[in-house]
């Protein structure tokens, strides 16, 4: 037991029942009107109203904190569900680079036979390859297909993306060489489907 209760305990015991409720009372007023109120300098009734009006402003306040708290918590959820959606479109975006790519490295394998034994892809020619395979894709994106051709190879000696600066002659490419060299699958795609090796 606490020192606070025993002496409690000693006032009740010492007091008779309507003191008692009286000491009460004013410990309970003043205890709610705060510290900032001397009991020297106010009655109990105007502690009582400071009570009150303190006891009105913390529940004031509690609203508001649970109004913020519904208010962040509807933030949170809408910030949960856009990030949802960006990393469902991020997936998306990310398998259709692998599938585009992958279809120019059948492309490439399908038509190399040449002496040179490689095939050069500019932002055009792949542009020109995934339309004739019925798939759409802005020029801006080209780069984007070829940096992932490079990367779902792995191997830069069969499959490298060049880069060029803007003054040079040639544009950025992806080169493909020795195509039989090509992993049998990439991305979901046979890349030799189809293709004679000779």
């Amino acid at each position: 037991m606490t020192d606070d209760y025993a002496d409690a305990r000693h006032a009740d015991e010492s007091l008779d029942e309507d003191a008692a409720n009286d000491v009460a009372f004013r410990k309970l007023i003043y205890g709610l009107a705060g510290d900032e109120i001397d009991p020297t300098e106010c009655g109990p009734v105007e502690a009582a109203q400071r009570a009150v009006d303190r006891v009105e402003g913390l529940e004031e306040e509690n609203e508001q904190l649970r109004q913020r708290v519904v208010e962040l918590r509807d933030q949170v959820n809408k910030m949960n569900q856009a990030a949802d959606l960006y990393q469902s479109v991020a997936r998306k975006s990310a398998a259709k680079r692998d599938q585009q790519a992958a279809i120019v490295l059948k492309h490439a394998a399908r038509v190399t036979g040449g002496a040179t034994g490689r095939e050069e892809y500019d932002g055009g020619r792949i542009q020109d390859v995934l339309e004739a395979a019925d798939v759409d894709i802005h020029r801006t994106n080209t780069y984007d297909v070829m940096e992932k051709a490079e990367e779902l190879v792995g191997d830069k000696s069969i499959c490298r993306l060049q880069k060029e600066s803007r003054s040079s002659s040639q544009n950025t490419r992806l080169i493909v060489k020795s195509p039989t060299e090509l992993p049998e699958t990439v991305a979901g795609v046979r890349i030799h489907e189809g293709v004679l090796s000779g």
